[in-house]
């Protein structure tokens, strides 16, 4: 499988996107500030908590050895956020909480 070409449909469609409001976005490093990536943004996708999570997932099937980001992937995925659905939901519940 092409993880890379993956990830990079996953970025391009987060960068052509106009955020709707009323909607849960995160911010996603391109190229992960433990990788030399910056905070500038054009290394910003801004993406839902479910493309955010594939996006890590990604990054350590990209990675496999790269601790750093196995350790950023597994924060993701710690209590009870165990898959990308289930995490959205949780994210856009916190989200309407906090407003």
């Amino acid at each position: 499988m092409n993880y890379q070409k993956i990830y990079d449909n996953l970025i391009s469609k987060a960068k052509k996107r106009s955020p709707e409001t009323g909607i849960s976005y995160e911010k996603h490093h391109i190229v992960p500030r433990c990788m030399g990536g910056s905070n500038l943004s054009d290394n910003i996708a801004i993406m839902t908590p479910e493309e955010h999570y594939v996006a890590h997932q990604l990054l350590v099937k990209l990675y496999p050895s790269d601790r750093r980001l196995i350790k950023a992937a597994n924060r993701m995925t710690t209590g009870k956020r165990r898959n990308n659905k289930l995490y959205g939901w949780l994210r856009r519940r916190h989200t309407l909480a906090m407003t």
